[in-house]
C-alpha cells in the first residue's frame, strides 16, 4: 500500500468538467424524488457493500427519511461502520443466517413429526441439508423485517453472491419449495415476493470497483438480476482514483489504469453510474460517511 501526503491527494475540483465523474449524491437525489421502499445494494464480497447501503441509509435520514438499514452478510459490521454516532431517523438490525436456518430446520422439524414416522422425517432431515433451507429461511427472515418496518425505507446489505438471487430468481420456485416444507406461504413472504419485481417499490444498486474481476462479476450479477424480473437503478464504483486530484505517480498510474473500466461501467449501466473517491482513512461514523460525497477537502 502506497502512503500518500495530504499534499499529494485532494477531491477532485468539481469544476474541471473533463475529469468529472458522477458522484453519489446523484443517486441520493434519485432515491429522495422517486422514494423506494426497498433498497438492495448488490455485489462481490469486498466491493464496499456495506459501506455504500451505511451512505444511503445517512443520507436519506438526513433528508428527514426513516429508514431501517438491515444486513445478511456475516463479514458486514455496521456497529463498526457507524462508530458510537446516534442518527435521527435510522434504525439498525443484522439477520444472522446461521441462526436463522436453525429456527428454519428446528420449526419444519417440530412440524413433520406431528405426522410423519422416523423414516419421513429422516427426508425431511436430509432434504434440509440441501443449500435452499438458507434461501429459505434468511429470505423469510428478510419479508419478516419489511413487514415490521412497513412506514420506514428499507436498506438491505446483501451476501455477495448466493442466496440472494436464488431467492429472488423465482417466486414460484420459492412457493413451492416453502408449501412442500411448511404446508403454507408466510404472509410476510406472500407480501414481499411480487413487490421485489415492482420498480416504483424496489431498487437495485450494484457496488463494483474500477478493476477487471469485480467489473465482470458485476455484469453477471446484473444479467442474473434482469433474468430474475429487476431492474438495476445504478452502478456504484467505489474507491475511484480518478475521483481525486493527485500529484503522486503511483496514484496517476491506477488513475490510467482504471479508465477502462469506467467506461466499462458507464457503457454496461447506460451511464447510471456514480462514484466514491479513494479515501485514505476507512469512512466510519457520520463523518467518515460524509467524505464520500467527493466535494473537495478543504
Amino acid at each position: 500500500q502506497a502512503w500518500m501526503t495530504d499534499q499529494e491527494v485532494i477531491h477532485a475540483d468539481e469544476s474541471n468538467e473533463e475529469t468529472k465523474i458522477p458522484e453519489i449524491e446523484e443517486m441520493i437525489a434519485d432515491y429522495l424524488e422517486r422514494k423506494p421502499k426497498l433498497i438492495f445494494t448488490m455485489g462481490k464480497g469486498g466491493v464496499g457493500k456495506t459501506t455504500v447501503a451505511s451512505y444511503i441509509a445517512l443520507r436519506l435520514a438526513e433528508e428527514d427519511t426513516h429508514v431501517h438499514l438491515t444486513t445478511t452478510d456475516p463479514a458486514a459490521h455496521l456497529d463498526w461502520t457507524f462508530g458510537d454516532d446516534n442518527v435521527n431517523n435510522l434504525t439498525i438490525s443484522r439477520i444472522d443466517p446461521k441462526a436463522e436456518v436453525a429456527n428454519y430446520e428446528a420449526e419444519v422439524l417440530a412440524k413433520a413429526s406431528e405426522t410423519m414416522n422416523e423414516e419421513g422425517l429422516a427426508f425431511v432431515k436430509e432434504d434440509l441439508a440441501s443449500p435452499c433451507t438458507e434461501e429459505i429461511a434468511v429470505f423469510r427472515a428478510f419479508a419478516n423485517v419489511v413487514e415490521n418496518h412497513q412506514d420506514e425505507v428499507i436498506i438491505i446489505d446483501t451476501a455477495p453472491t448466493g442466496h440472494t438471487l436464488l431467492l429472488l430468481d423465482a417466486t414460484e420456485a420459492y412457493h413451492r419449495e416453502i408449501s412442500r416444507s411448511q404446508g403454507g406461504i408466510p404472509l410476510a413472504v406472500s407480501n414481499l415476493l411480487p413487490r421485489l419485481r415492482d420498480a416504483s417499490y424496489t431498487s437495485v444498486a450494484i457496488v463494483t470497483l474500477p478493476e477487471a474481476t469485480p467489473v465482470y462479476e458485476a455484469s453477471r450479477l446484473q444479467e442474473d438480476l434482469h433474468c430474475a424480473g429487476l431492474s438495476v437503478d445504478w452502478w456504484v464504483v467505489n474507491q475511484t482514483f480518478s475521483s481525486i486530484y493527485t500529484t503522486s505517480p503511483t496514484l496517476i498510474q491506477k488513475q490510467q489504469a482504471e479508465t477502462k473500466w469506467l467506461k466499462e461501467v458507464r457503457s454496461i449501466s447506460n451511464n447510471q453510474f456514480v462514484a466514491i473517491p479513494w479515501v485514505k482513512t476507512p469512512p466510519v461514523g457520520t463523518q467518515g460517511l460524509h467524505e464520500l460525497k467527493g466535494e473537495k477537502t478543504k
